[in-house]
């Protein structure tokens, strides 16, 4: 039978354990994922994930920022290229994605000017182009509790809504 003290210094250890085995957070990343196919899940209220159909390739939330494993990091981008993206959206919505080369996710923490203060993240869907980045997705989750705040835009000619 455990005393009270061995049951904490157990629970204690368990905890630690399992604090060093998850990966830090994410502040800004870019990686190369091998799909040229994906679907874009969005909910303003909460997050948005990319997911190759099976499994998440990335995921961000209004505090949090990842990308799998299974992509390749990359060197961040030296300039970003967004012509072509469509209106906002700032509902839920789920849109499926189809590109002609690998995909490139890139994750960011959104912070505010005055306090320097983390209130949400960005993440981009695009593709190489040298060491520009051509966005096809981006999703913007920032200011949780503020309905007009988040949003996600999509190139139509590489995205379809109703995934």
């Amino acid at each position: 039978m455990l005393r009270a003290g061995s049951l904490a210094a157990c629970l204690f250890a368990a905890a630690t354990v399992a604090v060093a085995a998850t990966t830090p957070p994410l502040q800004t990343a870019t990686a190369v994922c091998a799909t040229r196919i994906f679907t874009v899940s969005f909910d303003p209220k909460r997050q948005v994930v990319v997911s190759d159909g099976r499994r998440a390739l990335a995921s961000a939330s209004f505090a949090t920022r990842t990308i799998s494993s299974r992509c390749r990091r990359a060197a961040e981008p030296k300039a970003f290229v967004d012509g072509g993206l469509g209106p906002e959206i700032r509902a839920k919505i789920t849109f499926r994605c189809m590109t002609t080369q690998p995909i490139r996710i890139h994750v960011n923490p959104i912070r505010n000017r005055d306090s320097n203060r983390i209130v949400g993240s960005a993440l981009d869907v695009g593709l190489a182009a040298g060491k520009r980045f051509r966005t096809i997705v981006a999703a913007v989750l920032k200011n949780k509790g503020d309905p007009a705040a988040s949003s996600v835009y999509r190139a139509a000619t590489y995205c379809k809504l109703g995934a």
